[in-house]
């Protein structure tokens, strides 16, 4: 996620998140007043609560940006679905359950072929975006040559946590 407009004033990213500054401090204050803000310099840890309350790994943020703030957020390991349909809730916890085996047996590199495999898939175009993609862009599973994402000798490997 980008927000336009990057650390102001006093904010800097050697403090950041800790010091924070307005760019225009009177609406910032006029909206406190409103009570549309209830305190000031409580967002970041308002969304790092959140973010680990539903199972997503630590964000990332990106302060260098002169023009912009950059926030990575990465999906949640636990798929926390709301639903009437047995079908969808039975089908999520078994695709939670695939990742966090693909996570267990990739605390060495593996290769796509031996993580299907041991998964009993057949279909290398299915294991890979349902569950070695995911893992990937949930900063949870890494590729060892990651400039070269479809290399031959490309393998996997749990990321360190």
């Amino acid at each position: 996620m980008l927000n336009a407009g990057g650390l102001y004033r006093e904010a800097h990213p050697e403090n950041f998140p800790t010091v924070n500054d307005y760019r225009n401090p009177i609406v910032a204050e006029a909206m406190r007043g409103m009570k549309y803000v209830n305190m000031f310099n409580r967002g970041i840890q308002r969304v790092k609560n959140m973010l680990r309350e539903n199972g997503n790994p630590e964000p990332k943020f990106n302060v260098s940006k002169v023009t912009a703030f950059e926030v990575m957020v990465h999906p949640s390991m636990s798929l926390n679905l709301v639903t009437d349909g047995e079908k969808v809730t039975k089908s999520a916890t078994k695709s939670t359950e695939t990742m966090n085996e693909v996570l267990a047996f990739c605390t060495q590199e593996r290769t796509l072929t031996e993580i299907m495999r041991h998964l009993g898939l057949k279909h290398r175009s299915n294991a890979k975006s349902r569950y070695v993609d995911p893992l990937i862009e949930g900063g949870f599973l890494e590729m060892t040559i990651p400039d070269k994402p479809n290399s031959r000798n490309q393998k996997y490997v749990r990321a360190l946590s």
